[in-house]
Order: C-alpha cells, then sequence, then structure tokens
C-alpha cells in the first residue's frame, strides 16, 4: 500500500478497538486528540503515506517546544493506529532520551546562513531566521508578524494560550519595513508562501537545510529550533552583562557614599 486515508471513520474504529481491550475513557479521549492534531497539522490530503510519520518526527524534533517524552507519547500513539491499519513496517523509533542534548548554533553560523541566504537571494528566508532570532518567534507565529505591527514597533503575540509583548528593535524595524516596501507588502503578514498561505515549518526546515553547504554550518544546526536557542542564549548574556553593570553602578554609588558619611571618615 503506497497510502492511507486518514478518516474520522478509520480514527473511531481504532478507538473502538482500543476500548474494547480495556483502555479507559481518558485514555481514549487522549488518544482522540492527538490523532486529530496529527490530522490537523500535517495531513492537508488527509492521507499518510510511508515517510509521513518520521517527518512528522523530525518536524517536533526541530520545533524544540515539546518535551522528548511528549513527542514519543504522539508517535506511540500513532504507531498503534499504523498497526491497527496493517502498515507496523511504516511506524517509526521514538526519541531516545539520550539524544536530547541542546545542539548549539554559534553566532558566527546565524551570521554565515544570512551571508548564505543573501548569495542565494533568498530574501524572505533572511528575513524569516533574523526573525526567529532577533525576536524570538515560533514559526506558528509568524503570521502574527503584521505590517502594522512592524510600523508600531511591538505587538502582542500568542503562543500556546499565553500572550507575550514582543519588541522590535529599531534597526531591524526599518530593515522589515524597507523589505515590505520592495515586496509591495502594503498590509497584513509578512510572510507567507507564493499561494498566499501561512509559511510551514517543513519549507522553512527545508529551505535552510539548502544553505548549510555554502554557510559551513552542520545541518543539524540549520533549523528553527537552534535559532530560538541562540536567542535565548543572547538575551541570557545581555541580561547578566545588565546585571554586572547595575551591581558595578551601585558598589560606585555606596563607595561615594562612604567617602561623604562612612563611620571611619572624619
Amino acid at each position: 500500500m503506497e497510502e492511507i486515508k486518514f478518516t474520522r471513520e478509520s480514527i473511531e474504529a481504532f478507538l473502538q478497538e482500543k476500548t474494547d481491550a480495556g483502555n479507559k475513557a481518558e485514555t481514549i479521549a487522549e488518544y482522540r486528540r492527538i490523532l486529530l492534531k496529527f490530522q490537523h497539522d500535517f495531513l492537508p490530503d488527509d492521507m499518510i503515506r510511508k515517510n509521513t510519520l518520521q517527518e512528522w518526527k523530525s518536524a517536533m524534533q526541530q520545533e524544540g517546544v515539546l518535551a522528548v517524552r511528549t513527542i514519543n507519547r504522539r508517535l506511540a500513539v500513532v504507531n498503534q493506529y499504523l498497526e491497527f491499519m496493517g502498515e507496523r513496517n511504516w511506524q517509526v523509533s521514538c526519541v531516545p532520551l539520550e539524544d536530547t542534548a541542546q545542539t548549539v548554533l554559534q553566532r558566527s553560523e546565524y551570521i554565515r546562513l544570512l551571508q548564505a541566504a543573501k548569495q542565494q537571494k533568498k530574501e524572505q528566508l533572511y528575513f524569516i531566521i533574523k526573525s526567529i532570532c532577533v525576536l524570538g518567534l515560533h514559526i506558528w507565529e509568524l503570521p502574527e508578524l503584521t505590517v502594522n505591527i512592524v510600523k508600531k514597533g511591538s505587538g502582542v503575540f500568542h503562543s500556546n494560550g499565553q500572550e507575550r509583548k514582543i519588541a522590535i528593535p529599531k534597526t531591524f524595524q526599518r530593515e522589515l519595513l524597507d523589505y515590505c516596501k520592495r515586496n509591495d507588502i502594503l498590509e497584513g503578514r509578512i510572510f507567507r508562501s507564493q499561494k498566499g498561505t501561512d509559511i510551514h515549518r517543513i519549507t522553512v526546515n527545508a529551505a535552510m537545510k539548502q544553505l548549510c553547504h555554502i554557510a559551513d554550518v552542520a545541518p543539524e544546526k540549520a533549523n528553527p529550533r537552534c535559532l530560538l536557542r541562540l536567542y535565548e542564549q543572547t538575551q541570557t548574556q545581555l541580561q547578566d552583562n545588565v546585571a554586572m553593570l547595575l551591581l558595578q553602578y551601585y558598589d560606585k554609588l555606596l563607595e561615594a557614599e562612604e567617602m561623604m558619611t562612612g563611620w571611619e571618615q572624619q
């Protein structure tokens, strides 16, 4: 079989088998949520093919959002569904817990990725990479980056049911507005596919991988997950530097006060 039609009927048949096998109601509800999310997020044509589950596994890992145990739980459910459908050879292994060490993208490598995108004249990819690393955006938040938000210089983004405010540095704001002007993007989303739809994470991952050879960056580092980690590391370093400067300033303030009012001062 080259593909399986992923239907609501087949899902319910699978769940009924699990119910008959004695699984609890809450387990069945969890299975249903996982399968429907898999269908919604990753099966635009409702078809599962031989490599579909491996691609889903890779996408979840590269996003860097879900815990490994959560990824493995989702994979296990779809693996069981494939067994139910008679396609055990399409199953994939879970993510080994020892393989969860973070791959670190150096800032020099990030710069080389940007330079490679410029060299290849991939302007949209250049700005997607920069938006992730400068603003700390997730792939699914890219549609929320609009012309209006860039003009204002800040905006509220929604992630995993929470709101967070994003401030756009002035330099990057000017660069984004120039990009919009060059590409006649007057309103709405800044990043969209050629068909006008949202940019898909698989498209971004594949495009970044193509830059690796030119940028001399290891393929496992060329993904949005590593860009986000670099953003987080940079923010931590900046906060540490600011804290150190504040401490030094405070120490000088206390030293000056001691010169005037210290107990041992005459």
